[in-house]
């Protein structure tokens, strides 16, 4: 097998037949591989709860990229054209959100999921994308300031085909439904589901579907409603000992296993 890429936190190997190996590692980042650190055991723990969650996608009709379950570390799935898009849903305002959005109260629930899309670009620290289907400009912007301080430049549609631009609103459905699915099978563990970051990618024959992996790092999520018992990447990001975000990263493994329950 030859490594078709490889990226902070995972392996991909080809394999034929249109299919991929997926390779979790136990390195552990933050803002944008500044700040980055083994933990033992955390490869494992991220493929058994992204396969818990692609298997729950998939059961509610979600269309993924996931085969099978190789190893303790390793999922097989389809191979798939990336796109260099971060896909974000947000029940909650927090994060981010409020530095574009300071008016906005902390904590504010939408009325329904809201999606924002950011370039893959750690150099540019993955700029807020917005659409704007009248000039036909994607305009982007600084995604920690204000939006009114923060835009960075404008490229028409055409130049950029590789952020996909036709295939935004499919993007938006497929992103809504997969936080509902997950929103829905965490509180039914009384968990809040405040925010989650997933990517998508295309099928040789031109369909849409979740990609990559949705693990410990791909969203925010409060036992109890409450972001002092939370159990995500942030635990990490705040500087917490590393035997908290290991413990934080076990329970969500055990959690995600009853998903399937």
């Amino acid at each position: 097998m030859e490594i078709l890429a490889e990226g902070k936190t995972k392996v991909i190997w080809e394999l034929p037949n249109d299919e991929v190996l997926i390779e979790s590692k136990d390195d552990i980042t933050a803002g944008d591989g500044e700040k980055k650190d083994v933990m033992a055991g955390k490869a494992a723990l991220a493929t058994q709860t992204t396969v818990n969650c692609f298997r729950l996608l998939e059961e509610a009709g979600v269309s993924t990229h996931f085969i099978e379950q190789e190893s303790e570390t390793v999922f097989r799935a389809k191979r798939v054209e990336m796109i260099p898009v971060e896909l974000v849903a947000r029940g909650l305002a927090y994060g981010s959100f409020l530095k574009r959005n300071p008016g906005v109260v902390e904590g504010n629930r939408f009325p329904r999921p809201l999606i924002e899309f950011f370039e893959k670009d750690d150099s540019m620290h993955d700029p807020l994308l917005v659409e704007d289907p009248i000039s036909r400009l994607i305009l982007r912007y600084d995604a920690k300031k204000p939006l009114k301080e923060g835009f960075i430049d404008s490229r028409p549609f055409n130049e950029v085909p590789e952020l996909a631009v036709p295939a935004w609103p499919a993007l938006r459905v497929i992103t809504r439904n997969v936080f509902e699915v997950l929103e829905e099978a965490w509180a039914d563990q009384d968990v809040t589901l405040v925010d989650l970051k997933i990517e998508a990618g295309k099928t040789r024959d031109g369909e849409l579907e979740v990609a990559d992996v949705i693990e410990n790092d791909s969203w925010r999520i409060w036992p109890g409603g409450d972001p002092a018992n939370m159990k995500d990447k942030q635990l990490y990001r705040d500087g917490q000992p590393m035997g908290t975000v290991e413990d934080a990263y076990r329970w969500v493994a055990e959690a995600t296993n009853r998903f399937a329950s």
